[in-house]
């Protein structure tokens, strides 16, 4: 005799006692999901633990998310911590708004039922509030991996920014504190704006071999160091008629006396200027340090010239503990309001007359 399968009716079925049309969630499923919005919950590791400890004291078929273990209990299944610890995560789950605490007048934890009635008191830690709140959970948690993602992302760009300008600008500040900014955790603002110097940076020192050579043709021939005088590169516009004044005649300076009245300047370079060129490059991996933009140091080049934006550049990192905002002062006295006033050539002077002991 063979033994028959007896189905019983759909109807007659009771949807509770059927695990696949259980609406709570798994407890394994629930603390990993928590597990992974820690970060958007603030919850740390340990709390975290805890809250699974209380999820292992839920039996498997019940009508209620009621905790009745004891802290001794709880204790034991938490690996021994202590009973201040404990309630200390109870009391953050509960601000987290995870578990309620109904303490009954004794402080033990129970159940009591009206067999007439069919009420039913229960005293412990209620976990209702988290399995209602699975869906919100599950948003933080994808939401969070995005994030992190992302961060990882740019966090592994920044890596290769800063390759990329160590290559072409060599080390200076600026790549050290993105490199030491690694070390930390960032958020995805902080390293965006962290690539967004290194990219300007990077932009600045990028100068043109062509400009290069055509400001070292002006240099004398001797091969002192001292002797190599700074000249202005770009003419000045002979037109009478031109509706901007046309800026002062610079007054030819030594590398020498440049290195020597800018030691605020010289601190940032690993070598020490061989030219011309070098004073411009550097000017340029100066500029954003100083809160001054590309725009604002095209048009001051425009202006002053290649070489002489590059020494008012210098000049003025030497005085930055008289000026609030060097990038607007440098808007100021290149193309604003004082640019009639100003010679870079003669800020170098003063900066030498103010140290004795520099001048050549």
């Amino acid at each position: 005799m063979g033994f028959q399968h007896i189905a019983a009716p759909i109807g007659s079925r009771v949807r509770e006692a059927l695990p696949a049309d259980n609406a709570r969630p798994d407890r394994f499923v629930l603390i990993d999901t928590v597990r992974k919005a820690s970060a958007a919950l603030r919850l740390k590791a340990p709390v975290i633990a805890t809250l699974d400890a209380l999820l292992s004291c839920l039996p498997p078929r019940r009508n209620h998310n009621v905790v009745f273990a004891s802290n001794a209990t709880l204790a034991f299944k938490r690996n021994g911590i202590s009973d201040r610890t404990l309630r200390r995560h109870i009391e953050q789950l509960v601000e987290v708004g995870f578990v309620l605490r109904t303490d009954s007048p004794n402080g033990k934890r129970f159940t009591k039922s009206d067999m007439s009635t069919g009420a039913v008191l229960r005293f412990g830690i209620d976990l209702g509030p988290l399995f209602n709140a699975y869906e919100q959970i599950s948003d933080l948690a994808e939401e969070c991996a995005q994030q992190a993602s992302h961060i990882s992302y740019l966090r592994t760009k920044l890596r290769s920014a800063i390759v990329r300008t160590l290559e072409r600008v060599g080390p200076s500040s600026t790549l050290e504190i993105a490199q030491r900014a690694l070390r930390r955790k960032l958020t995805a603002d902080e390293i965006s704006a962290i690539l967004d110097t290194l990219v300007t940076v990077d932009d600045f020192a990028a100068c043109e071999p062509c400009e290069q050579e055509a400001v070292a043709a002006k240099m004398t021939a001797t091969g002192g160091q001292n002797d190599r005088h700074l000249q202005n590169s770009k003419k000045e516009p002979l037109d009478s008629d031109s509706s901007e004044k046309p800026a002062k005649a610079k007054e030819p300076i030594s590398l020498g006396r440049l290195v020597q009245a800018c030691p605020e300047a010289m601190s940032y370079i690993q070598r020490v200027p061989n030219g011309p060129s070098d004073v411009v490059c550097h000017a340029k991996t100066l500029a954003p340090m100083m809160g001054i933009d590309r725009a604002t140091y095209h048009a001051a080049e425009n202006r002053l010239g290649e070489l002489g934006t590059a020494v008012a550049v210098w000049g003025l990192l030497e005085m930055q503990s008289k000026i609030r905002q060097l990038g607007a002062y440098f808007r100021a006295v290149t193309t604003g309001k004082k640019r009639d006033s100003f010679d870079p050539w003669a800020l170098i002077s003063r900066l030498e007359r103010t140290r004795p002991e520099a001048c050549c």
